[in-house]
């Protein structure tokens, strides 16, 4: 049994509930109606085109195919990791092995040895695996690189000195590590400490509107929440020791070049 169609007033209406949110930015006065329509007009747009291609990949299912599209997503995930971690693209070559290697390697393994699709590379399985794989990681990946590199910059004295006293650039951003780590490792314990009870995940809640059995959504959601749990944390230590390469200077010192020059200095430089 598949899950109840919504028809088109359905959406319509669904579209609708937006008024709640008009009315709340009309009130305290924040201005972001116009962001609000033109996010959710691009985010119809880009689902509906999102749904044909996924309509014809599934048909396809040819394996070169879906792996293509996953490596795309990779490196839409990467640029948005660089773009909202305040890092130029030229880590790029550093966080996009990372990426690949930490996601490619815990997606094989679940596919392998705990769902086992018929194919093996089906459309079905991998790509939506490999987007909630993609996705999370991407969002922990943001918080654990922007908060390693802004630490070291704002106690750039302390670390050159650590390094002019002989130390290595592993030991001298070792409490920076910490740090970011801990930073980005939080909200996803917090999650995982009240799944089930504050919300359902939806991975299971999608399976029980198709007409899974909750048992079965049960099983699903648990393994996937493992993969992506190993996935972000492998992501997010790799994409900080690969960029390493390009984030300090041979002699260890921070290379300030990585960093996106803030519109306000722009304009002062000028």
């Amino acid at each position: 049994m598949g899950a109840h169609d919504i028809s088109n007033l359905g959406l319509v209406l669904a579209a609708c509930s937006l008024t709640v949110s008009v009315a709340v930015y009309a009130l305290t006065k924040v201005g972001l109606t116009k962001n609000l329509f033109i996010s959710m007009g691009r985010m119809g747009i880009q689902l509906a085109l999102v749904g044909l291609y996924l309509t014809g990949l599934f048909g396809l299912n040819h394996p070169a195919v879906n792996i293509g599209y996953i490596l795309l997503m990779m490196g839409a995930a990467n640029y948005s990791v660089l773009k909202n971690s305040g890092l130029k693209q030229s880590m790029f070559m550093y966080t996009f092995p990372a990426t690949l290697f930490s996601v490619g390697a815990v997606a094989t393994y679940f596919m392998l040895l705990v769902f086992q699709p018929t194919p093996l590379y089906d459309a079905r399985y991998l790509i939506p695996i490999a987007g909630m794989l993609l996705g999370n990681s991407m969002n922990r990946t943001i918080v654990t690189m922007e908060r390693f590199y802004s630490s070291v910059k704002k106690d750039e004295s302390g670390y050159s000195a650590l390094i002019a006293m002989g130390a290595t650039v592993t030991e001298a951003t070792s409490a920076n590590l910490k740090v970011a780590y801990r930073a980005g490792l939080g909200p996803a314990l917090a999650n995982l400490a009240t799944m089930g009870i504050v919300s359902l995940p939806g991975m299971m809640t999608g399976q029980i509107l198709g007409g899974s059995d909750p048992a079965v959504a049960i099983k699903y959601q648990v393994a996937i929440i493992l993969a992506i749990y190993v996935a972000t944390d492998l992501s997010a230590l790799l994409c900080i020791t690969f960029s390493k390469r390009k984030g300090f200077t041979p002699f260890g010192f921070l290379n300030h070049s990585i960093f996106k020059e803030k519109a306000g200095s722009k304009r002062g430089a000028k």
